[in-house]
């Protein structure tokens, strides 16, 4: 028995010189996902006529990544947040922003309307930038038409180039470029409003 016992304490040194664990030195990491805040709805009216939304991003924002750049020492590089994400492709995650403000929901029509206006968006840039590591910052830019599909009618263009001070670190990353989308959605929501809404009538004798 004093063998066994000699024998079972000899293993579990050499398990430990060997650099092994019965047990997990700290728990795994978890991959946190993230999103642009709550969305404010009550504010806003439909649109005049039905908007079919469209919103794409260029192929590196195809994912759900959370990207930054290095500028101080490599800024053609574009890098990833290993441990944080976004909860879907972030053009996903405006686009549905859109249509809960407008008061669209999740489908447009029943039947085919007499008119419809499309909004396209093209999200070209949406990430964190360090000028130096303890110095960094965060970059929108989307670029919409707003037509009228029945008539082929382009109706408004809008460029959105955002930028906004950050802190430096996933956290500032998050944060920061939510408030550029919520920003981001408030003037597209007003284009859509401005050139979809009927005007007023002239009251007046």
């Amino acid at each position: 028995m004093s063998k066994l016992i000699k024998g079972f304490v000899v293993g579990l040194s050499l398990i430990v010189l060997g650099g092994c664990s019965l047990f997990p030195s700290r728990p795994p990491e978890l991959l946190v996902d993230h999103d642009f805040g709550p969305i404010q709805t009550r504010a806003f009216e439909k649109p005049g006529v039905p908007v079919l939304i469209h919103v794409k991003g260029l192929s590196w924002l195809a994912g759900t990544s959370i990207h930054y750049r290095l500028l101080y020492r490599d800024p053609t590089a574009v890098y990833a947040y290993a441990d944080n994400r976004w909860i879907a492709p972030p053009a996903a995650l405006l686009k549905a922003r859109l249509r809960a403000r407008l008061g669209l929901g999740t489908s447009v029509t029943a039947g085919p309307p007499p008119e419809v206006e499309r909004l396209v968006l093209v999200l070209s840039r949406f990430d964190q930038n360090f000028s130096t590591p303890h110095k960094a910052f965060v970059r929108l830019a989307i670029q919409g038409r707003l037509y009228n599909v029945t008539t082929g009618r382009l109706l408004a263009t809008k460029t959105v180039n955002l930028k906004r001070a950050c802190a430096p670190s996933v956290t500032g990353a998050v944060e920061g470029l939510g408030a550029l989308a919520r920003r981001a959605d408030r003037i597209f929501v007003q284009l859509v409003r401005r050139h979809t809404l009927p005007e007023p009538k002239d009251s007046t004798p």
